[in-house]
């Protein structure tokens, strides 16, 4: 039952102004703020808890959300990577022993293989500190948002913005008398608590970021319908400490007596696990019934020996015990009025099988920021925020399909109680089976925004049947070196006898060493990262991969795939500078970027963020090509300026379809673009002027 009983405040003490409030200091809110303050957007991040909560909640950090904070900023990920493990193999147990274990498979689609495990107070304080260092400044503990409103502008000037009422109890905190202690269920907005004070604020911004859960006060407050249903699956949710002869460092599924699963998560500290305890089916009355008298220790481990009998759970330490229902909901939209925007479990909820939550609502952050600086850097019109709730309410319905798919398939224990009786070499093809078909979407690679007002097929050219590289795919990564790349000892780097090297970089240090376990050798190429990020301290021996070229938060990156033109055409590649030059200089002066971005450089001065960058790719080596090689290397060495590196067993031409063989004219390679997400939005076919001018329509058509 919802209570929306709006408090009756004094007079506001202040009012204050910020481009952007956002409501909730969780992983989601956090992560749009570190996005905004990286594209030099103000904003301010208020949180009702005065501390951050020490309940594990979210663990799993996909391979798609590894890419995101690898392209946001390297030394983020790597903060989770010191702090967390990677995904552990899985063991089944039936009737008491161990009847299979289900190995972690990497997958083949990113340079991040496994799924990243942390628990989620860890992953808030890695993000608070992040947002601290891009802001200059801290989260705002301790305000609750009580009401929030569009305000239209005069009819003079037409504008409108968002006014948002907030409080904060002066002594104490802001938890009500009775408030029960649950993250889950619904919201109550209730008068002052007696014999407690309060300071009121009113914020005015242009933009409002609901991010505060599934009991979002911003999404009441707007009154969005928040349809879905709720599941009969009775849960039970447990986070604390195990004695037991079970390996805990592992995932273990006992598939338990009487019909009930239990599934135990490593949290990666000794002993301590989170477990998820299916004991049945519950309609809605026996759930409040069963919600209203508190669980108790006891009670749970009785639960536990009943179902695991003859194994031993026995808990000694307790950090977190709850009920839990699935709820499978979406925000009708996920915005309002143009000006307020949900995100997170505010926008959508549904079970935690497949543990996509958090990584749902990091990506709607990653989908949603870059419109809304690029549209108060004034670089875009306010109608490419349509695009975000047009996106993004799709993709929650397929994130809400998969995991109630995962809930009936492996929590409610029908699959594995079918196949767990099966001798474990019949068991593990089975699963493995299932774990393929669905590790794309799982591990949300897969994820694509279709054809719509942002993302845009060539008017002309007509798309190619297959998904490789089609338009709201997210961008693949590859390995690149530089365009003339090591140049063998003795020859110089002008000669056509000069050839290219493509072995592995050095990767020894602490970032070789753990980047190292979660990469592997893909489609015959062994690559690795190296300690060098920025465009001008790079070298012949250097090699990358295309994702951190891409490592500007909030920039449209211009792919350039050249095949082997430059063999077949060398004085194309002057007239591909020519090209990449006029444009590049007439989308900057057309599109200009606001703040600055520090780079490093001799005069350690800082340079204008750019709007966009262009990278050129090609399959011939310096000896096919000398002349284009010896004209490239002199005019274009800084990347983002049309930088020419080498596509390393043109890899990346196949993971883009591009056929880099045939490109022996004009009317071959292609041109790809790239949305700042890291998404296709527009591809043409050739590299010649007309294709330049393509895509300059492009453009034309989404930011004008």
């Amino acid at each position: 039952m919802i209570a929306l009983i709006t408090p009756t405040c004094p007079t506001p003490k202040a009012t204050t102004e910020t481009p952007v409030l956002i409501s909730g200091a969780g992983p989601t809110g956090l992560f749009a703020g570190i996005l905004l303050a990286k594209m030099n957007i103000p904003c301010r991040i208020i949180e009702r808890e005065f501390e951050i909560s020490p309940l594990s909640k979210a663990l799993g950090i996909h391979a798609r959300t590894q890419e995101i904070l690898d392209m946001t900023d390297p030394s983020l990920l790597q903060e989770f990577m010191d702090q967390g493990f990677m995904m552990p193999n899985i063991h089944i147990y039936y009737n008491g022993k161990l009847a299979g274990e289900i190995k972690a498979l990497p997958n083949k689609e990113s340079h991040f293989k496994k799924v990243l495990y942390l628990i989620q107070n860890k992953t808030v304080k890695i993000l608070a500190d992040a947002f601290e260092k891009a802001s200059g400044t801290k989260v705002d503990r301790g305000w609750e948002l009580i009401d929030t409103k569009v305000v239209e502008g005069s009819s003079a000037d037409g504008d409108s913005w968002v006014e948002t009422t907030m409080r904060r109890a002066v002594v104490g905190t802001n938890k009500r008398a009775g408030e029960a202690n649950q993250i889950f269920g619904t919201l109550e907005l209730v008068e002052e608590d007696e014999e407690k004070r309060y300071e009121y604020e009113v914020v005015k911004s242009r933009y409002l970021i609901g991010a505060d859960g599934g009991r979002s006060a911003v999404r009441h407050k707007i009154n969005m319908p928040f349809p879905g249903r709720t599941r009969n699956v009775n849960m039970i949710i447990f986070d604390g400490i195990l004695d037991t002869t079970i390996d805990l460092e592992k995932m273990n599924v006992i598939n338990g007596n009487g019909h009930r699963l239990v599934a135990m998560l490593p949290l990666g500290e000794k002993d301590r696990v989170r477990i998820v305890f299916v004991k049945g089916f519950l309609e809605p009355e026996e759930f409040e019934l069963q919600k209203s008298k508190p669980i108790i220790v006891e009670e749970f481990q009785q639960m536990l020996d009943d179902a695991v009998s003859p194994l031993q759970l026995k808990i000694t330490k307790v950090n977190w015990l709850t009920y839990y229902r699935v709820n499978e909901r979406r925000a009708q939209e996920y915005s309002y009025k143009g000006r307020i925007f949900l995100a997170g479990d505010a926008a959508h909820v549904h079970s935690p099988a497949g543990g996509q939550g958090m990584n749902t609502g990091l990506q709607d952050a990653y989908n949603l920021a870059w419109k809304m600086a690029m549209v108060i850097n004034g670089t875009a019109p306010s109608t490419l925020l349509n695009s975000y709730s047009e996106e993004r309410t799709a993709i929650g319905d397929e994130i809400i399909q998969l995991s109630s798919e995962s809930l009936e398939g492996i929590w409610a224990g029908n699959l594995i109680q079918r196949c767990v009786r099966r001798v474990a070499v019949a068991l593990a093809p089975i699963i493995l089976r299932l774990v393929a078909n669905r590790a794309p979407k799982m591990s949300m690679l897969g994820l694509r925004y279709y054809e719509s007002s942002l993302n845009k097929s060539h008017k002309t050219q007509k798309a190619s049947a297959s998904d490789v590289g089609a338009i709201g795919c997210r961008a693949r990564d590859g390995p690149l070196v530089p365009f003339l790349g090591r140049i063998d000892s003795g020859h110089n780097s002008d000669s056509e006898s000069s050839h290219i090297s493509n072995g592995p970089t050095d990767t020894s240090g602490k970032e070789g060493e753990n980047r190292s376990n979660n990469s592997e050798s893909d489609e015959g190429s062994n690559y690795d990262r190296h300690h060098s990020r920025t465009a001008n301290n790079m070298t012949s021996d250097d090699t990358v991969r295309l994702h951190e070229l891409m490592a500007h938060p909030g920039v449209f990156q211009i792919l350039v795939f050249t095949g082997n033109l430059w063999k077949h055409r060398p004085a194309a590649a002057s007239e591909l500078v020519q090209s990449l030059e006029h444009y590049l200089a007439k989308w900057r002066s057309t599109w200009p970027s606001s703040g600055s971005l520090p780079v490093e450089s001799n005069e350690n001065k800082e340079s204008l963020r750019p709007q966009f960058m262009v990278h050129v790719l090609t399959t011939v080596s310096a000896s096919e090509a000398a002349t284009a090689a010896q004209f490239l290397a002199a005019r274009r060495n800084v990347v983002g300026e049309g930088k020419v590196h080498t596509d390393v067993g043109k890899m990346l031409h196949k993971r883009y379809g591009i056929d880099a063989a045939a490109a022996k004219n004009e009317g071959k390679g292609a041109i790809v673009v790239i949305r700042p997400d890291s998404h296709i939005s527009y591809r043409v076919r050739g590299v010649g002027q007309s294709a330049w001018e393509d895509v300059h329509g492009y453009f034309e058509s989404i930011l004008i």
